[in-house]
């Protein structure tokens, strides 16, 4: 079994989200496997913890209650035999030491990274530099060409276009109001983000749209007429405020999204082979070169440039399409090539490859506010290398 799936096991665990089996599946590994980076991997998945303010109490007295419980109760409905048991609680132990430490604030096990040292040999560790995580970075061009650095600019009024002012909150986000006056001439703003960067809009309709790395939003600063049109590129998400006398048109690439008030995700970056559109409320129509899908909550459209077909796919897992906005990566069985890519454009970082990629695929959930090598530790359990140098990820299988 790949390291990488017993990270995703035991972050889950960690979460309480186990199922039985995948309980069982963690535990026999355990029992199978003592000493192959178990203190690398129970470090990793405590650290998604470290990424919060303070774990919450009923996390750490769940935890505690499932190790030592203070009633006769078996753990038998999860493992198999006395040795499954008595592996998970040795296991269980480092976990209980984990959580006492962070509690007192210390960032490492120090303790159970020395007493674990033959273990962490199984882990690669050629990472000598490191890069921080992306935030909130944006420029906003206004009608006249003129640029706005969002994330340097200070809160309150930053401009006025047509009868719309432009807004920045105490929050950080861009907001547009427009007054009730007859509009004039249509002004057009623009919004992107840099590699490492994200932002969140309030357009002037109050719709609310958050931009991810790599990506723009183009669109009037008065709606007006009979549609509502933007047009974007990379990946942003939207929720819509609902206007059944204009619909609400994005148009990315060749394709366009239609809809009158709904959330959904559309992914369009240019390296990327397929555009998706990911709908999680209401109902949206994406169409191309004459044809056209529609789409309910849960299901996402597929484009590629070979072909104008749309692909339409049924209970897609939102969560892991959504991610990106709630803070996290998340790949499911996803390749190497496709996860360094959304590594590149968080970190802003280049991906370089020594040799052939690793075929290897990945399944687990990493906090975007860690630092690169976080990432990249996860990610050499399987025995992918990395090394940093300057702006650059070098990646040798």
């Amino acid at each position: 079994m790949h390291l990488n799936r017993i990270y995703f096991l035991t972050e889950k665990f960690f979460r309480n989200a186990c199922s039985v089996a995948e309980k069982q599946e963690l535990a026999v590994w355990i029992k199978e496997n003592p000493d192959e980076g178990l203190s690398g991997i129970l470090e990793n998945a405590w650290d998604d913890f470290d990424s919060q303010a303070k774990m919450p109490d009923h996390v750490s007295d769940r935890i505690l209650s499932t190790i030592f419980p203070t009633e006769e109760k078996s753990l038998s409905y999860e493992f198999s035999d006395e040795n499954d048991i008595s592996s998970f609680h040795l296991w269980a132990k480092i976990a209980v030491a984990a959580v006492l430490i962070m509690a007192i604030g210390m960032y490492w096990w120090s303790g159970i990274r020395e007493t674990n040292k033959m273990a962490m040999k199984n882990i690669p560790s050629t990472l000598v530099a490191d890069l921080p995580p992306g935030g909130n970075k944006a420029i906003l061009t206004l009608g006249d060409g003129s640029n706005i650095i969002l994330d340097s600019a200070g809160n309150g009024n930053l401009a006025s276009q047509g009868n719309t002012s432009i807004t920045k909150s105490g929050t950080g986000e861009l907001v547009y109001k427009s007054n009730d006056q007859a509009a004039g001439a249509v002004v057009y703003n623009k919004v992107s983000t840099p590699k490492g960067g994200q932002y969140h809009i309030v357009l002037p309709d109050g719709s609310k749209v958050w931009l991810n790395a790599a990506s723009s939003l183009r669109f009037p600063t008065a709606f007006t007429g009979k549609e509502r049109r933007v047009e974007i590129t990379g990946e942003v998400y939207f929720e819509v405020a609902h206007d059944a006398k204009m619909p609400f048109i994005v148009k990315a690439y060749e394709a366009e999204v239609a809809v009158l008030g709904t959330h959904f995700n559309v992914m369009a970056y240019p390296d990327e082979k397929v555009m998706k559109t990911t709908l999680l409320e209401g109902s949206v129509k994406v169409s191309r070169a004459g044809k056209s899908a529609l789409l309910g909550p849960g299901q996402q459209a597929r484009l590629t440039n070979a072909s104008d077909n749309i692909r339409v796919l049924d209970d897609v897992d939102t969560d892991k399409e959504m991610a990106w906005k709630t803070g996290y990566f998340q790949f499911e069985n996803d390749n190497l090539e496709s996860i360094m890519r959304q590594v590149s454009r968080w970190y802003d970082v280049d991906i370089t490859y020594e040799g052939n990629a690793s075929r290897e695929h990945f399944t687990g959930r990493l906090p975007r506010n860690a630092n690169v090598s976080k990432v990249l530790k996860i990610l050499s359990l399987s025995g992918v290398k990395f090394r940093i140098e300057g702006k650059s990820i070098i990646v040798t299988p």
